[in-house]
C-alpha cells in the first residue's frame, strides 16, 4: 500500500498554506483539520470522529487492507479488491470539505468495476452516531430541504441531533437513485445507503456521492440546508 501523500499548493479555511488536509501513515488517514481518522484497513468503520461518530463508513466486503492508497489536498484515496467472487474494484475517495469554524464536513465519493462479464456490485455506506432526536427530508435540485421530525418515505437527507449539543447531517447527492435508511438501537443511529444494487458489467465504472457535516444543532436547520445545497450543486467528480 502506498503511504507517499503529495501536497497541494492551495489553502483552506483553517489549514495552513501547502498541507494537504490529509496526512496518511500505518494505513490510517487523519484529518488535520477535523482530527477525524480513517482506518483504511477497517473502511467500514468510516471516519471516527472525536465524539465517537462514524462516518461514511465503506462496506466494501471482506478482503483485507486496501491495494493503494495515497493524499492528495483535500483527498483521500484508496481501493480495494474483496475476496469474493465478484471480482469487484472498489475505490473510496473521502474528501475534507472546508467549512465555518464549529462545522465539519466530508464527502464519499465511492466506486465499483468488475473484471466480469457481470457482478453484483452491491455495496453501502453507513454512518452510526449517538441519537436523541432524528429529522428528514427530501432533497431536490436547487431546493433548500425542509427537515420533518416525523419520518417521510424515502428520505435523501437526514439531521440528527445527537443531544449533546451537536448534530449530524448525511446526505445522498440528489442525482443518486438510492435511499437513505435509518435503524436506531441503543440510543445509536446507523443510517445507511445500499449502493449499485443493479449490477455491473464489465467496463462500467459505477460512482455514488454521499455527505456528511457535524455542527452545533441550535442552529442545524440553517447550516443543515445551506451544507446540503452547496454539495447537491457541486459538479461530479470526472475521474478517482
Amino acid at each position: 500500500m502506498s503511504r507517499s501523500a503529495s501536497v497541494s499548493p492551495h489553502s483552506t479555511a483553517g489549514r495552513d498554506r501547502g498541507l494537504a488536509a490529509w496526512s496518511l501513515a500505518g494505513g490510517q488517514a487523519h484529518d488535520r483539520t477535523a482530527h477525524a481518522v480513517l482506518d483504511l484497513t477497517a473502511p467500514a468503520s468510516g471516519l471516527v470522529t472525536p465524539a465517537g461518530d462514524q462516518l461514511l463508513g465503506f462496506e466494501v466486503g471482506e478482503g483485507g487492507p486496501p491495494i493503494d492508497a495515497w493524499v492528495r489536498g483535500d483527498d483521500v484515496t484508496a481501493i480495494w479488491e474483496p475476496g469474493d467472487d465478484r471480482g469487484l474494484r472498489a475505490t473510496g475517495l473521502w474528501r475534507a470539505h472546508p467549512a465555518d469554524a464549529g462545522l465539519a464536513a466530508w464527502e464519499l465519493v465511492a466506486s465499483a468495476t468488475t473484471r466480469q462479464l457481470w457482478a453484483d456490485s452491491t455495496l453501502a455506506v453507513s454512518s452510526v452516531v449517538a441519537a436523541a432526536e432524528i429529522l428528514s427530508a427530501t432533497s431536490h435540485p436547487g431546493a433548500s430541504p425542509l427537515f420533518s421530525p416525523r419520518a417521510i418515505p424515502d428520505p435523501a437527507i437526514v439531521l440528527v441531533r445527537r443531544g449533546d449539543g451537536r448534530s449530524v447531517l448525511v446526505m445522498l447527492h440528489p442525482s443518486e437513485h438510492q435511499t437513505l435508511t435509518v435503524v436506531c438501537d441503543g440510543g445509536r443511529a446507523r443510517v445507511k445507503c445500499a449502493l449499485f444494487p443493479a449490477g455491473v458489467e464489465k467496463g462500467v465504472l459505477l460512482r455514488s456521492r454521499v455527505f456528511a457535516a457535524v455542527g452545533p444543532t441550535a442552529d442545524d436547520v440553517a447550516w443543515g440546508p445551506r451544507l446540503a445545497a452547496g454539495f447537491a450543486a457541486s459538479p461530479p467528480l470526472l475521474s478517482t
